[in-house]
């Protein structure tokens, strides 16, 4: 017997690593310990209950009993996260359905309404929230994807903004990845459901960038399933355009800074695709990511002046369409802040035309977790 860990969603509790199916064929969440999934990440399908005793006394010096491990087999398997036949068929189809229909809203009725009225109603509420200077965007836009109730302001100011910039007929939508993708992006090929109806997707401008770019651009679909960065950007589009919303490329992006290089490749190759099919970037992202709850210690004043300071920064170098500057404030000194942004943005940042002006600024706290995440709003004015 070689059983097979199924791919699976894995996120840090104070109880320790949950584990969930992101297909959704088990309901089931299991927690482990860190040293429980390790020995859980070893059944790969090539090595029996003995091979892993072995690898574990070989390279760990850790006598694991057999018992031990077929107890924490019986667990995976009760929790439908091993792999069989029957399930392999079921996890291809549901692939494929998802493939097939439009992208559903994983979010509404948890970050924002449902409901069409109540959602035209929330919007409004959130620009009535916006603080400072509003501006255009016809040469792009950069937004939050934090959770809207911490930033309403700044929603308020993107869509703002938006509303006051002529819709453009194709927008490509730069989101963070937040689970791990086969390649340094990936897009999503079928209409994304909002509120106030489906978001179309360009699938003619996609297949074109797919054919600019030395690997399949719809690797990883099961990312999207509940990416923020996209779902955020995408209802909000809807919410400011309506029935002017343009249709959309939807990608994510890689957060390796390690693959610069072909961050590059990406950018120049939205570049070339802008000359067929003219696109209107934004990018979804946030800034700092600060205190406890992301391995740092609790916050302090050292620490959010330091975070606000990073954030401002890097902010008024994109505006200025300082890109390699914006990159090179975060990257050769180790992002210590945890900025997200800055693969998103540097995909398109070949995109962004004009002058950029900071619309708003927010490090955003959640206290509980002894912990904030900064946010921002740049809007460019596509003039020279």
């Amino acid at each position: 017997m070689q059983p097979k860990l199924r791919e699976l969603d894995v996120q840090e509790t104070p109880e320790g690593l949950a584990l969930t199916d992101p297909l959704g064929l088990s309901e089931q969440v299991l927690i482990l310990s860190p040293e429980a999934y390790y020995i859980a990440t070893l059944f790969d399908g090539t090595r029996s209950l003995e091979d892993v005793q072995a690898l574990l006394l070989r390279e760990h010096g850790s006598v694991v009993p057999r018992e031990k491990l077929e107890e924490l087999l019986a667990a995976l398997e009760k929790a439908r996260f091993l792999e069989d036949p029957r399930l392999r068929e079921l996890a291809e189809e549901r692939l494929r359905s998802y493939l097939r229909e439009p992208r559903p809203m994983a979010l509404a009725d948890r970050s924002y309404p449902r409901d069409p009225e109540a959602f035209r109603s929330y919007v409004e509420t959130l620009r009535a929230l916006r603080v400072g200077e509003v501006a255009a965007a016809a040469g792009g836009l950069v937004m939050p994807h934090l959770e809207p109730a911490r930033v309403p302001e700044l929603y308020g100011a993107a869509v703002e903004s938006m509303r006051r910039t002529p819709p453009p007929a194709r927008a490509v939508v730069l989101g963070v990845a937040h689970r791990g993708l086969s390649e340094v992006a990936a897009a999503w090929g079928t209409p994304l459901e909002t509120p106030l109806g489906p978001l179309p997707v360009d699938l003619e401008a996609l297949q074109a960038l797919d054919a600019l770019l030395p690997f399949e651009l719809f690797n990883t679909p099961l990312a999207f399933r509940e990416e923020h960065s996209i779902e955020f950007p995408a209802v909000f589009l809807k919410a400011a355009w309506s029935d002017d919303a343009p249709r959309i490329l939807p990608l994510i992006v890689s957060g390796d800074p390690e693959r610069k290089a072909e961050l590059d490749e990406l950018a120049q190759a939205l570049a070339l695709l802008a000359e067929r099919y003219p696109l209107w970037p934004l990018a979804s992202v946030d800034l700092s990511h600060v205190g406890a709850r992301f391995g740092h210690p609790p916050l302090d004043r050292e620490r959010v002046t330091q975070a606000r300071t990073v954030d401002r920064r890097y902010l008024e170098l994109v505006a200025a369409g300082s890109f390699e500057a914006a990159w090179a404030s975060l990257i050769p000194a180790g992002n210590s802040t945890y900025v997200d942004a800055y693969a998103a943005v540097h995909a398109g940042h070949r995109l962004f035309a004009g002058r950029g002006v900071v619309l708003g600024y927010a490090l955003s706290p959640e206290v509980p977790t002894l912990s904030a995440v900064g946010a921002g709003v740049v809007a460019f004015s596509a003039d020279a």
